[in-house]
């Protein structure tokens, strides 16, 4: 668990409201820059942290937490395996990866305008009910407009458009080749694609398999018949709900994974049409039909417009997903050729505090669990096994008594 990345969770177990959880960016930045104080935490090719920012972030974060006593303090730190030298190292790390985005963005001539920040404010600000709702998520997080736009926005702003920066150079002169190619690899995949739609039957309270399956069979007649769609039944029958609203529609094997009986099923099915007899497995009886085949053209594929709008969203997400890793294995090594010197830490720091009442107070509240925990098992009736032939006679007696007034009561309802 990193600091700069638990604050979202942090901040929701003390039950405070963090603008920048709205956000899903945790307390990233929040802290502010920090002006006082002549002490260096560390410095980035050569670049100086301040020891001031380091603590005004964490005063920050303690503040908006509810935090502010030692005692709290020190029991939340305790609470999550923290001490005050690991709180700093974290949050000092925090600010050397920002430090390094920074320098890469100048690096790769990246800004982030103005009509970039505009348009960021008015996305979060959508997330709140009224501008007094935003207003007062800033305050609980002790920011104002401006110090939130440079805090959050314009450093998540540069990142992503670092990260996009790095990934046009690293694909250089590849452009829609790529994903072609890309296509092409998936091609015996995708080849004999088959996208589907189901009606899922669960058995009703009381119902057993007899009769469930019975039920779906009849619907499916129904549908056979003509008097009622595939769709409309789905809609109306389907106790699959993901699915039931867009007619039963499941999407494409190819991207999917589907339980063996409802896979087996397909295979034996051409576009249009529907299973003989509902299909039984684990989740109840589906009724089952194809909508829509893929082959791949004689020629191969040629162009990523040959696909289905699904398989190139699904090639668009591959891209995605491989490009963040590509931007992370890039910053890594960044990071790793960056000169970095991090400083002792000082003495007298405000949230240095001594953690020893704190982790004694937890020991013996873990010692006081196990004891109730143990007195609880003592308390539990004995086996069968363990009691004696006495006790065994006498707990058999009570619970003939406790029979034979059952059955009375019941007589006596008929």
């Amino acid at each position: 668990m990193k600091f700069a990345s638990f604050k979202g969770s942090a901040l929701k177990s003390v039950g405070a409201v963090s603008l920048c959880v709205a956000l899903g960016a945790g307390l990233a930045g929040c802290g502010g820059n920090g002006a006082g104080g002549g002490a260096v935490a560390a410095t980035v090719n050569g670049q100086d942290i301040m020891e001031q920012t380091i603590t005004d972030y964490i005063a920050n974060f303690r503040t908006s937490s509810s935090l502010e006593s030692d005692e709290a303090w020190g029991e939340w730190m305790v609470a999550n395996g923290y001490t005050p030298e690991s709180v700093r190292e974290e949050v000092i790390d925090y600010y050397v990866n920002q430090d390094l985005y920074d320098q890469a963005a100048k690096e790769y001539n990246v800004t982030v305008e103005q009509a970039d920040i505009d348009a960021a404010m008015e996305e979060t600000k959508a997330m709140f009910e009224s501008d007094e709702a935003f207003q007062e998520a800033l305050e609980a997080s002790s920011m104002t407009e401006e110090s939130y736009i440079e805090d959050v926005i314009r450093p998540n702003l540069l990142q992503t458009k670092l990260a996009e920066a790095v990934a046009a150079q690293e694909s250089e002169g590849e452009g829609d080749d790529a994903t072609l190619a890309q296509a092409q690899a998936m091609s015996e995949q995708f080849n004999g694609a088959k996208r589907s739609s189901h009606i899922l039957l669960t058995a009703e309270e009381g119902e057993d398999d007899a009769a469930l399956a019975a039920r779906a069979q009849e619907l499916l007649d129904q549908i056979n018949a003509g008097e009622i769609t595939f769709e409309d039944a789905a809609a109306q029958y389907s106790t699959d709900t993901g699915s039931a609203a867009n007619g039963g529609d499941v999407g494409w094997d190819a991207l999917s994974t589907f339980v063996t009986e409802y896979q087996d099923a397909l295979a034996g099915l051409e576009k249009d049409q529907i299973v003989a007899a509902p299909v039984k497995s684990e989740y109840g009886y589906h009724i089952i039909k194809v909508t829509d085949v893929y082959e791949v053209p004689e020629g191969g594929i040629t162009s990523v417009d040959q696909l289905p709008t699904e398989f190139q969203e699904y090639l668009t997400y591959m891209e995605q997903s491989s490009a963040s890793q590509n931007f992370s294995t890039w910053f890594e090594e960044y990071r790793n050729n960056a000169t970095i010197d991090i400083k002792p830490m000082p003495e007298g720091l405000p949230y240095d505090i001594d953690l020893a009442p704190y982790e004694e107070a937890a020991a013996q509240n873990a010692e006081g669990d196990t004891a109730d925990g143990a007195a609880a098992e003592g308390t539990e009736q004995p086996s069968d096994e363990t009691m004696s032939a006495e006790d065994q006679a006498a707990a058999d007696a009570a619970a003939d008594a406790a029979a034979a007034e059952g059955a009375a009561a019941e007589g006596a309802q008929q």
